[in-house]
């Protein structure tokens, strides 16, 4: 139980694990969408835009849980790789971008890599964990 938990104890505390399970998972999902060449952070940014079709750089970083700073940096180096491109819309002062054909040939080679991966955590964690795990994220 929660409050049984001794908190001298560094190894309890829980931003660190939080921390040290999105590591490894993240270097694991590195791994297996390194032959198409996408870091999970591209792939998860190609697959945003493919599903909004158009998206703020803002909405973008907010979904992603990123700086938009940050974002707004990852989104000019995919668009310099032409997987995205600007996008108009009603708001001129908005800075929108959707995927190029390029990008979403890439998602589209991608996804397999993702979803195996996604089977592979889904075996480690269990159905029950992993639900947990999603569920405590969109509390995030």
């Amino acid at each position: 139980m929660y409050t049984d938990m001794n908190f001298d104890d560094p190894i309890n505390c829980l931003t660190y694990n939080a921390q040290r399970i999105a590591r490894s998972m993240g270097r694991q999902m590195e791994a297996a969408l390194r032959p198409v060449g996408l870091t999970n952070q591209q792939f998860s940014t190609l697959t945003i835009l493919r599903h909004f079709k158009v998206i703020s750089t803002l909405e973008l970083a907010e979904k992603m849980g990123v700086e938009r700073t940050t974002m707004t940096r990852n989104l000019e180096q995919m668009r310099l790789n032409n997987w995205l491109e600007p996008a108009k819309t009603e708001d001129r002062r908005v800075r929108a971008f959707r995927l190029t054909e390029t990008g979403t040939k890439l998602q589209s080679e991608a996804l397999p890599l993702w979803k195996e991966q996604q089977a592979n955590f889904l075996e480690f964690l269990g159905e029950d964990t992993a639900s947990d795990l999603v569920a405590l994220a969109s509390k995030a």
